[in-house]
């Protein structure tokens, strides 16, 4: 198996790869939107009816090619990972919280009382503006009640929840 861990070229080429036909069908459901709007705005109501409609299937396919793009990005990123190890990098914010839900789901049912999941969240060198993906899993953890604290920059331990009988 293939231990090596991605640059961050890689990892940029890796997301460019399987979210650009996702990127290409939000720009469509936008422009969609737009027309919409500009009907809208002339009083067109048969148009704006019918992009509105049309903004709406393109926002539904880019949803569908996004999820299929976390798939296989988050599945390449993870390929080498352990069960107490998730790295989160190069996903949206809701895809990154239910993978670790997944995770943590995982780790449950495995039966096993491992050490905590080391969850890499990144940094967010290649957000716009501030960090998106450590302060939604923050916040969801905080909201789901689980016990998490910092590794290192970039890096939380989450406990799993465990049901005694």
């Amino acid at each position: 198996m293939d231990t090596r861990k991605l640059s961050e070229c890689e990892l940029d080429d890796v997301y460019k790869f399987h979210r650009k036909d996702a990127q290409k069908m939000t720009w469509i459901a936008s422009q969609y939107s737009r027309a919409a709007n500009d009907a809208y705005q002339r009083g067109d109501c048969v148009s704006d009816y019918h992009y509105s409609l049309m903004a709406r299937e393109a926002q539904f396919v880019a949803n569908c090619l996004n999820a299929k793009a976390a798939t296989k990005i988050f599945k390449y990123v993870n390929s080498t990972e352990e069960l107490c190890k998730l790295d989160l990098h190069a996903l949206h914010a809701n895809e990154a919280i239910q993978a670790l839900h997944c995770r943590l789901q995982q780790i449950v049912l495995s039966g096993q009382r491992p050490k905590p999941l080391e969850v890499i969240t990144g940094r967010g060198k290649h957000s716009q503006g501030a960090p998106v993906i450590p302060a939604a899993v923050r916040n969801n953890l905080k909201e789901c009640k689980y016990y998490f604290y910092d590794l290192r920059a970039g890096a939380i331990a989450v406990r799993p929840k465990f049901v005694e009988c």
